[in-house]
C-alpha cells in the first residue's frame, strides 16, 4: 500500500487534544515514520535487504546516495540568487539569508527532499529578534492541509519523543509545538491529553501564516531513488551473491576419488599443503561451482543502467562522457536529467518564494520594509556544470543592449552576487559596465561633463 505524505483535514479542524493525538499516535503515521526510517537507511548505506544465512546481503553500493548527491549537487551546486524588479529593495532580506548562511540550509533542505520526497522549514525568531529558519525532520512533524481546493495550511504539529531515565522512550508520549496561524504553543501530550509546558506561555509568533514551508520533489512528493528501490535491491543481491561465490571459491571442498588419506598424509596436506604418494588411478580436485562472472557482469551493468535511467540520473563514470564533448554536445547527453531537474526547480522555487513572503511580511511589521509581490521576485538557479565563460561572455556581448545588465553578469559561472558585481563594476567606472559599452563611441564621465555645463 502506498504511503500518503499528506494531511488533509477538514476546513477549519483546530489542533484540539483528541486531533493531536489521532494524528501523532495512528497506525497511518507509524507507519509514515518506518517508511521515512527506511529511506534513511538506503541513504546513509545501512543494509536494508534481509535475507537469511548463507544468503546475507554482504555488499552495499550505495547508488541511493550516487542519486541524491548528484541531483542536489546539479541543483543547488552554486547559492540560489534572488533578483527583483528595478526600484525595488530586498537588502534586508538578502542579508539576513546571508547572515544565516541559507544557502547551507537550502542545501539540507534538498537533501531532504531528494530522500524523502518532501522537506520542512520553520521560521521563528531569534534571540535577536530575526526572523530564522531550521530544517525539521520530516518524521517529527505533519503540516495539516484543509481540504479546500487551495489546500490552505491550517496548522503544524512538531514533536519529538520523550524517554525516560534509562533512555526507553515512552510510548504514546510527547513534546508538541503546535504552530497555527496566530499561535506557537508548547504543549505535553500524554494518554491522550495534552497539557501546557510550565513556565512556557503561548505567544503570538506574528508571522500572519502557519511558519512552516514545505518543500516538495513532485506533486505527488516522491524522492528521487524510490522508483529504483526494487533495482537497488536486486544490485546490492548481485553482488553479494559474487562475493560469496568467492568466499566459497577459497573455501571449496578438496575431493578424493580412488584413495584414502592416512593421518601422516592429512597432517602433511594441512602443514606443507603438499601430497604425495597417490595412486596413479586416483583423483584429487575441488568441489566449486562453475561461475559465470561474465554473464553476471552483464546483469549487474544492466541493472545499473536501468537504475540511471528510471532515476534520470547520469553515471558519469559512463563512456559517453568520456572525451571532450562541447557544451551543447554535453547538454544533449544530459537531457533527460536537465528535464527532471527544472521539475525539481520548479516546485523549490515555489517554496523558496514562500520563505521569502514570510520574511517580507515579517520585516514589513518591524522594519517598515514595502511589501513586495511574489510576481516581481525572480529566483535564480545556477546550474553546477562546467562552463566556457569565454562563450558566455560572448554572449553576453551580443546581448548588450538587449538585456539589463544584472541578467547578463549573472549568467557567468564565477559571480555569485549579479547585483553587487554590476554595482562594483560602475564605482570602479570600468568601461565595459558604461554606456557606451559595445557601441565604439569613446566613454565619457559624465560629472565632468556637468561641471562643464555649469
Amino acid at each position: 500500500m502506498p504511503i500518503i505524505k499528506q494531511c488533509t483535514l477538514a476546513r477549519r479542524t483546530q489542533p484540539t487534544d483528541e486531533i493531536i493525538n489521532n494524528l501523532l499516535t495512528s497506525l497511518a503515521r507509524k507507519e509514515q515514520v518506518r517508511y521515512y526510517n527506511t529511506l534513511k537507511d538506503y541513504f546513509s548505506s545501512v543494509n536494508v535487504t534481509s535475507r537469511p544465512a548463507p544468503h546475507e546481503v554482504k555488499v552495499v553500493a550505495n547508488n541511493a546516495r550516487y542519486i541524491t548527491k548528484t541531483n542536489v549537487g546539479y541543483l543547488l551546486g552554486n547559492p540560489v540568487q534572488y533578483l527583483v524588479s528595478e526600484g525595488l529593495n530586498i537588502d534586508l532580506i538578502v542579508d539576513n539569508y546571508k547572515k544565516q548562511t541559507i544557502s547551507n540550509l537550502d542545501v539540507e533542505l534538498a537533501t531532504d527532499v531528494s530522500v524523502y520526497g518532501h522537506a520542512f522549514e520553520r521560521v521563528y525568531t531569534n534571540e535577536l529578534a530575526e526572523p530564522w529558519s531550521t530544517r525539521i525532520n520530516p518524521g517529527n512533524i505533519i503540516l495539516a492541509y484543509d481540504n479546500s481546493v487551495q489546500h490552505n495550511k491550517l496548522f503544524a504539529v512538531i514533536y519529538n519523543p520523550v524517554f525516560d531515565e534509562k533512555g526507553k522512550q515512552l510510548e504514546n508520549e510527547f513534546d508538541v509545538t503546535i504552530l497555527t496561524p496566530e499561535l506557537c504553543m508548547e504543549r505535553h501530550l500524554k494518554d491522550g491529553h495534552l497539557s501546557q509546558v510550565p513556565e512556557i506561555e503561548d505567544f503570538m509568533h506574528g508571522y500572519g501564516e502557519v511558519p512552516v514551508i514545505e518543500y516538495m520533489n513532485s506533486s505527488d512528493r516522491m524522492g528521487d531513488f524510490e522508483p529504483v528501490i526494487s533495482l537497488l535491491d536486486a544490485y546490492n543481491i548481485l553482488q553479494s551473491d559474487r562475493v560469496i561465490d568467492r568466499e566459497r571459491l577459497v573455501d571449496a571442498i578438496l575431493a578424493f576419488y580412488g584413495m584414502n588419506l592416512t593421518k601422516e598424509q592429512r597432517a602433511a596436506l594441512k602443514e606443507s599443503r603438499t601430497l604425495a604418494g597417490i595412486p596413479a588411478d586416483a583423483k584429487v580436485e575441488y568441489i566449486v561451482k562453475n561461475i559465470n562472472e561474465a554473464d553476471a557482469d552483464v546483469l549487474r551493468s544492466s541493472l545499473l543502467s536501468d537504475i540511471h535511467k528510471i532515476s534520470m540520473t547520469p553515471d558519469m563514470s559512463d563512456q559517453n562522457f568520456a572525451g571532450n564533448s562541447s557544451g551543447v554536445a554535453l547538454l544533449y547527453k544530459l537531457l533527460a536529467f536537465e528535464q527532471h531537474i527544472k521539475d525539481k526547480e520548479r516546485y523549490f522555487e515555489n517554496a523558496l518564494i514562500d520563505r521569502f513572503r514570510i520574511y517580507n511580511r515579517f520585516f514589513n511589521l518591524n522594519n517598515n520594509m514595502s511589501i513586495i509581490s511574489p510576481a516581481d521576485v525572480d529566483v535564480v538557479f545556477k546550474r553546477a556544470l562546467p562552463q566556457n565563460d569565454y562563450e558566455q561572455s560572448q554572449m553576453i556581448n551580443n546581448l548588450v543592449g538587449l538585456v539589463d545588465k544584472e541578467t547578463l553578469v549573472a549568467q557567468l559561472s564565477f559571480v555569485n552576487d549579479a547585483k553587487e558585481t554590476v554595482e562594483l563594476a560602475k564605482e570602479e567606472n570600468k568601461p565595459e559596465f558604461n554606456d557606451n559599452y559595445a557601441t565604439g563611441l569613446p566613454n565619457v564621465d559624465k560629472s565632468n561633463a556637468n561641471d562643464d555645463e555649469d
